[in-house]
């Protein structure tokens, strides 16, 4: 079945992409391991939860490898956008599938693939499985405050989405 993609899933998307890398860009504590803390994740488990899962990629994987290339970790550009790409595709055909009554379990599926995929792509750039372990707490700190963020933020999303669609109706 080939779904339409209207101009509102293409404007969210494009505001999904930029939110998550102005996020991941600019809110950002780099730490001692070439890496830094962000609360990118956080918009992409929102954004996962209102876009179809190949939108949810553009969304959540090129923004987020995007702010990589500008940050200057351009070597983690393909590692971020197959890792927060499946993160994003993950969330969003669960919810797809299965509704809004599986958001949470959706979001903490995501920060599982985040966590994994990060620790197996800086075991492969560093060559070391410790030091990609020692990434762990700190991607675990990061997607807990990104399922919070998306928690949070998911039902004042929601809220003005029935609004907008309330007036079109009108």
């Amino acid at each position: 079945m080939k779904k339409t993609i209207t101009i509102q899933d293409m404007v969210l998307t494009a505001l999904g992409m930029a939110l998550v890398f102005v996020a991941t860009m600019y809110i950002k504590v780099p730490n001692a391991l070439d890496g830094y803390f962000n609360l990118g994740d956080g918009f992409i488990l929102l954004f996962a939860s209102f876009l179809s899962p190949g939108l949810s990629f553009l969304a959540g994987g090129l923004g987020s490898a995007l702010a990589d290339v500008a940050g200057g970790y351009a070597y983690y550009f393909l590692p971020t956008l197959l890792i927060k790409g499946l993160e994003s595709v993950a969330v969003s055909w669960l919810i797809e599938k299965y509704g809004s009554r599986v958001r949470i379990p959706a979001y903490l599926l995501g920060s599982v693939i985040m966590v994994t995929g990060y620790f197996f792509a800086k075991w492969y750039l560093k060559g070391s499985a410790v030091v990609a372990a020692a990434g762990i707490p700190e991607n675990l700190l990061q997607t807990g405050v990104g399922v919070v963020i998306a928690v949070v933020a998911y039902p004042l999303i929601q809220r003005g989405f029935a609004k907008s669609r309330a007036r079109k109706t009108v």
